[in-house]
């Protein structure tokens, strides 16, 4: 009666299939948190009740979802090039094409009709280069990185700009310098700057974060 059967064999090896792949596939989980936080700030151009501060929100919380998903990868030994390319390209949706729409939303909003016709241009050209070289950037660094996780950014991270467009389009939509910063990060995002990952406060490998400096420079975990 206590003998193990085929069947037993088959239905443990069954559960223990399904328990891998969910394992496996948490970091894909957690990176689909910051498409649904790109996806808010894409509609909402067009849907109404989703106001700036909502989108700013959604833009820290895809800010976490970006950073939890590679820690996860790292803790549980799990990276993979699908997996690098899924973030990156997660990352292009919530920080890249994401903020763009709303920032050119906002400026419209803001100015309501008033602005002329050099403003007008003015917006959507930055509006389009914050896009356009948010694309540019990502396609170069997958190409770089070969579809690896990235230990160092080349021009600035579209996370990082995004800091900068999201918040101030929130705040100060109609303020005569936002389009001129939104070109100025367009342009530090296309640029040749080799920048660490850790920004220089932390050293990132594969396997874990480093304190770069200062009394605190002892081996930390990945998920720290």
């Amino acid at each position: 009666a206590g003998d193990i059967t085929a069947q037993d064999l088959d239905d443990n090896h069954m559960a223990s299939d399904a328990r891998s792949l969910v394992i496996r596939n948490m970091p894909n989980a957690i990176t689909c948190v910051t498409i649904a936080c790109g996806f808010v700030l894409m509609v909402s151009a067009t849907v109404p009740g989703i106001s700036p501060q909502v989108c700013v929100i959604a833009t820290a919380l895809g800010l976490v979802a970006d950073i939890l998903d590679g820690t996860v990868a790292r803790r549980l030994q799990i990276k993979s090039k699908f997996g690098a390319t899924f973030d990156q390209l997660a990352d292009l949706t919530c920080f890249g094409i994401g903020p763009a729409i709303f920032f050119t939303r906002q400026r419209q909003l803001a100015l309501d009709g008033s602005e002329s016709l050099v403003s007008v241009l003015l917006t959507a050209s930055a509006g389009y280069a914050y896009m356009a070289c948010s694309v540019y950037r990502i396609a170069r660094e997958l190409i770089v990185h070969d579809g690896a996780r990235p230990l160092y950014f080349v021009g600035i991270p579209t996370n990082l700009a995004c800091c900068v467009a999201v918040p101030m389009s929130a705040s100060v939509p109609d303020h005569v310098l936002l389009p001129w910063t939104v070109l100025l990060l367009s342009a530090l995002m296309v640029s040749n700057l080799h920048i660490p990952k850790g920004l220089g406060v932390f050293q990132v490998t594969n396997e874990e974060v480093t304190a770069a400096c200062g009394p605190c420079a002892t081996r930390k975990p990945a998920c720290d």
